[in-house]
């Protein structure tokens, strides 16, 4: 056992445990004992993935309704607190990191994840934070206001003040495998937790002739149907059809969340309505009207090559029965020309499957934000946190999920400022 007794444990080394790390150094330099546990060798794994290695970092237009959790109120409240401009100052001012602008999205300067993962890393050393490396944690019992923290190696660790930073569920290689509920399961019961799911994930379909579409990107937007018919969820950007046979894209997976949510709920008609033109069908139907005039002997694939992919043309009049290759527009009547250009502008894609935890790049669910205060810390248990995507608030593509690991690791080293 270590006999020191900490001031506070931060278990988990991704984004969030990182920054509230970061965010006690600056607070305490090296006058208070704080450790890290990260249970892989080494810290930041899944935040040198994030954005493809360019590390959206915040959004200077953060939008709470684009945002799942089961207390909306309490996440404005704290982004109202600690948000973008709080978040870029430290990054700036503090860490040293130069920042850039790409519309509402923050970037640090050499787009390179790597930079806030050093720039963490180094401050944390600076200011005599210890990190153990391959502890991973495996339960957590508290008395007398001292918690007691036992890793899988057989080692314990006593502090004051514990932050559980564990992740979801996705990337599961880099350590996230969704500690959270078992490592707290002396603490606290199970109405504590939402179970996780993978969200801003692929969605798969059987649709026939998907596959053939593999690598297709297209500007456009999709809507997300329940099996009632209702509009549940919408977003417009990038479609991409991926070699799985299904979509993808940074507006499918802004929405990929709720489509899980019905599947998982037992919804067997869930459907993706795809605009592929990125306008609207009276647009595309005079558009083809004026092709039919100055092309009239070209093939449709041929006549529309220069408003629409080959590739999207002939998948969509195959739906059809129509061949795009062999047919001229000249042979399409107006009945035809109304249905091609309303299923190019409205395409229902069944959806029958989604990517999992290798796939999805962050997680919904986890460890209730209305059983968390104003700093993080749980309601019945001082001196106990939970931060970042271990708790039940995950967003849209955009910054939105990397500005909630700043949030709420900022607050709990706020509230744990107060108890050492």
């Amino acid at each position: 056992m270590d006999n020191k007794v900490y001031d506070c444990v931060i278990i988990g080394g991704g984004a969030a445990g990182l920054y509230c790390a970061a965010r006690l150094g600056r607070t305490f330099f090296s006058n208070k004992r704080f450790l890290l546990l990260e249970a892989g060798p080494r810290a930041g794994r899944k935040l040198a993935l994030t954005g493809s290695g360019r590390c959206n970092l915040t959004n200077t237009n953060i939008d709470t309704s684009r945002y799942n959790t089961d207390d909306p109120e309490k996440l404005a409240s704290c982004l109202n607190r600690y948000g973008c401009t709080e978040a870029s100052d430290f990054y700036e001012n503090v860490l040293g990191v130069v920042l850039e602008k790409k519309g509402d999205l923050v970037y640090p300067s050499t787009f390179k994840s790597s930079t806030v993962v050093d720039a963490l890393r180094f401050y944390i050393s600076d200011h005599a934070i210890h990190t153990e490396f391959k502890e991973r944690v495996v339960s957590i019992t508290e008395e007398k206001n001292i918690f007691e923290i036992k890793t899988e190696s057989g080692r314990k660790f006593m502090s004051r003040n514990v932050v559980i930073a564990t992740g979801g569920i996705t990337y599961p290689s880099t350590g996230s495998t969704g500690d959270v509920n078992n490592i707290l399961d002396k603490l606290t019961d199970e109405s504590c937790f939402i179970p996780f799911r993978p969200a801003l994930t692929s969605l798969s379909s059987d649709i026939a002739g998907i596959k053939g579409l593999a690598g297709i990107r297209c500007r456009g937007d999709v809507k997300i149907i329940d099996g009632n018919g209702t509009v549940r969820d919408k977003s417009e950007g990038e479609i991409l059809f991926t070699k799985e046979g299904g979509i993808s894209g940074i507006c499918v997976m802004d929405v990929s969340d709720t489509a899980v949510g019905l599947l998982e709920d037992g919804d067997d008609k869930v459907r993706a309505v795809l605009n592929l033109t990125g306008k609207s069908a009276g647009e595309i139907c005079q558009m083809i009207y004026i092709r039919r005039q100055m092309y009239a002997n070209r093939t449709c694939a041929d006549a529309l090559s220069g408003m629409l992919l080959r590739n999207i043309t002939e998948f969509v009049m195959k739906q059809m029965n129509l061949k795009s290759d062999k047919m001229t527009l000249r042979d399409l009547n107006d009945k035809q020309v109304a249905e091609l250009a309303n299923l190019l502008c409205a395409f229902p894609v069944p959806v029958t499957g989604y990517g999992g935890t290798d796939k999805a790049q962050v997680s919904s669910g986890g460890f209730k934000l209305s059983k968390l205060d104003d700093n993080m810390q749980t309601n019945d248990i001082p001196g106990l946190y939970v931060i970042g995507e271990a708790v039940n608030c995950n967003g849209i593509c955009g910054g939105y999920n990397l500005q909630w690991a700043w949030t709420s690791a900022a607050l709990a080293a706020e509230g744990i400022s107060g108890n050492v």
